[in-house]
């Protein structure tokens, strides 16, 4: 498919590896100007700036979607570079470790959600207050199988009979 996103700007996050790094690439295949966005501020400024030596329009972000008062400020970055939002793909997640739900960690089960639930929300909430107002966007909430992880260890372990 080919798809053109010449004078859009996309948001990604989660763009400084996987899946949000192949999408962020995509889009600037695409045409699009991207901000990159990551809470690896490492991984995203090198991420950027393979973009951009590649002539992409790229924007390093760093910041923790899980953060409320961040996220505004990613917006706000984006549009006062590129002057509008019209794509959000959000994929920053993280994985909880493989333990049993009886050994997990509050604090480990705290950030999974924070990121991979709340994230998500305050990223759908800042967006869409942009989009909005244009009267135009769209919002695409990335999930992967890991989801399913700690239900499958849970009864990956448990005795055939139990299940």
């Amino acid at each position: 498919m080919n798809l053109s996103f010449d004078h859009k700007v996309a948001l990604v996050t989660g763009a400084g590896s996987g899946i949000g790094l192949v999408t962020a690439k995509a889009f600037a295949d695409g045409g699009a100007s991207v901000a990159l966005v990551d809470a690896n501020e490492n991984a995203i400024r090198a991420a950027t700036e393979e973009l951009v030596s590649a002539g992409h329009k790229a924007l390093a972000v760093r910041c923790d979607v899980a953060d409320e008062a961040q996220v505004p400020a990613m917006v706000e970055q984006t549009i006062s570079t590129f002057g509008r939002l019209d794509a959000a793909f959000n994929n920053a997640g993280v994985m909880s470790p493989a333990v049993e739900t009886a050994d997990a960690d509050g604090e480990d089960y705290d950030r999974l959600i924070s990121i991979n639930l709340r994230g998500v929300w305050n990223c759908m909430k800042y967006g869409l207050r942009r989009m909005r107002m244009q009267e135009s966007g769209v919002i695409v909430n990335c999930s992967s199988m890991a989801a399913l992880s700690v239900s499958w260890v849970e009864r990956s372990t448990m005795h055939p009979s139990t299940v």
